[in-house]
């Protein structure tokens, strides 16, 4: 009895502790509770840029990431026929729209390399582009590249052979699978894939996602390189909101100072390529150093803080003064002005008429010393003197 009794009190006892145990396993470990789910994570993976490490103690927070539009290709694409500070081959077809690299027919290729060098350690390009055909298979593909050297013409998905650095190949005629393939290699600048090297073993990493006729929909390639790590992300009907991981691999070493291009090749069953933007970012920029303000300066920025807002009265006194300088403009250029103008006048006639008065005074004054009126002086109807020798001499004419 004893013995039945201590076991239940045993049983009571673990019951107990796996009751106060079991939600807190399901809090940190398969709930929704105490971390993301998978799809969380998947989402932050995809949507989150990189973290910064290089932040200082003063409290200025770097950008994740900065755009370098001299590295950027997107609408509107041209300037007097050119794609400002990127080269592009003669073969492509420029539309408003896109910029088609390699048109559906057999032969056809076509690339856009940059014509300035990335100086980033740590990037990340976005591409958009569009690969449709008509055919169930593809007719070839596209390469995204960061090569020491910009390209020309070649059989490796319209680029030249024996590149050095990095080549990703996004293989939509992939001859074991007949399913898109995109893959990522490394060369040196010695490797000729096109006539003797198996590309096979020298494939880093690869993946199979169909971004083959996704519709009115673009599909988008995202290439990461951080901490000596490569990463490539391919979303091809999410509009650029749900990439998935196609490659992921360490201990990668890409030099700065080579240059970014994109080039596209069509075979027989051919597909059109198009590509529609490339983006660079720069990741991690330095922070941004503030240096120290001048003396009364930090004041006087205060002060033109304290300036942008306003408060209700000093808005409402601002209005007056604009309301009276606009009425007295106003009045500057109605009734008033024309009144001053007409006074004006009145007091120059006024003085006009009095010296015209004082004239005709003076006048009658001489008429009455025996001088002639103006009318007889007209006339000559007056008598002149003339003096000869001692005395003088009274003439009169009359006409």
């Amino acid at each position: 009895m004893r013995q039945s009794t201590s076991l239940s009190k045993v049983l009571a006892l673990l019951l107990l502790v796996v009751v106060i145990v079991t939600p807190s396993c399901q809090a940190g470990f398969w709930g929704s509770g105490g971390g993301p789910t998978d799809g969380e994570i998947g989402q932050q993976s995809n949507n989150e840029q990189p973290p910064l490490d290089n932040q200082q103690e003063s409290g200025i927070k770097a950008p994740t990431a900065k755009l370098d539009y001299k590295l950027t290709l997107k609408r509107p694409y041209y300037y007097n026929g050119t794609i400002p500070f990127w080269k592009m081959s003669s073969d492509i077809i420029k539309a408003d729209e896109f910029i088609r690299l390699a048109p559906s027919i057999p032969g056809a290729r076509g690339w856009v390399w940059s014509e300035r060098p990335n100086n980033y350690n740590e990037w990340q390009a976005e591409v958009t582009f569009r690969v449709t055909g008509s055919h169930m298979h593809g007719g070839r593909g596209l390469a995204f590249w960061y090569t020491k050297e910009a390209m020309g013409n070649g059989p490796i998905f319209g680029a030249a052979d024996k590149w050095d650095g990095l080549g990703i190949w996004l293989d939509s005629a992939n001859p074991r699978t007949h399913t898109p393939t995109t893959m990522a290699l490394l060369n040196d600048g010695t490797l000729a894939f096109a006539s003797r090297t198996d590309p096979q073993g020298y494939i880093i990493g690869s993946c199979q996602i169909n971004y083959r006729n996704t519709g009115n929909v673009p599909a988008h390639l995202r290439v990461t390189y951080i901490a000596k790590t490569l990463t490539v992300m391919l979303d091809p009907m999410g509009d650029g909101k749900d990439y998935r991981t196609c490659i992921q691999k360490t201990g990668i070493n890409l030099p700065t100072g080579y240059y970014f291009g994109f080039s596209a090749a069509s075979h027989n069953p051919a597909d059109d390529h198009d590509l529609l933007s490339f983006e660079t970012w720069q990741l991690n920029p330095p922070v941004k150093v503030q240096n120290s303000k001048r003396p009364m300066e930090e004041e006087m920025i205060q002060q033109g803080d304290e300036f942008k807002e306003l408060n209700e009265e000093q808005k409402r006194k601002i209005e007056e003064a604009e309301y009276q300088v606009r009425r007295m403009r106003e009045a500057a250029e109605g009734d008033e002005v024309r009144s001053e103008t007409m006074a004006t006048l009145a007091s120059v006639f006024d003085t006009q008429r009095r010296v015209l008065e004082d004239i005709q005074i003076m006048q009658m004054q001489i008429e009455a010393l025996g001088a002639p009126s103006p009318e007889n002086l007209l006339l000559g109807n007056y008598e002149k003197k003339t003096t000869t020798g001692g005395g003088s001499t009274d003439n009169k004419e009359s006409l």
